[in-house]
């Protein structure tokens, strides 16, 4: 699937303070990763949520259809699901990391 992205694009957008929701769908925590300046912009943009919840949490927002929304669980199950979910709604820039949080810290040690 081509709405899946890796430990590179995930850092480059945090990085880059792109303005999206983060949606976390399990206990993780991405502070650790990134100097202060970065991690005020993580509590601007990090929301948590039940998978089933996520829709009515983005439509309650009312955020335009083509806000950046990604979407981030574990293991990248439920979020591949979910992300599918804000698709059928209309919202054309939902994104999972395929592999979840396990796959990011993987490739995040490969590159450090």
């Amino acid at each position: 699937m081509f709405n899946t992205i890796g430990y590179f694009q995930f850092n480059n957008l945090i990085q880059g303070r792109i303005p999206m929701l983060l949606v976390l769908l399990d206990n993780i925590d991405l502070a650790p990763w990134f100097n202060q300046v970065t991690r005020l912009h993580l509590e601007n943009i990090v929301v948590h949520s039940k998978p089933e919840e996520v829709l009515s949490l983005v439509q309650e927002r009312k955020l335009p259809m083509h806000y950046a929304v990604l979407v981030l669980d574990n293991d990248g199950i439920r979020s591949a699901s979910t992300v599918e979910a804000l698709e059928k709604a209309g919202f054309t820039n939902a994104y999972y990391v395929k592999g979840g949080f396990t796959a990011l810290a993987n490739e995040r040690t490969q590159q450090i």
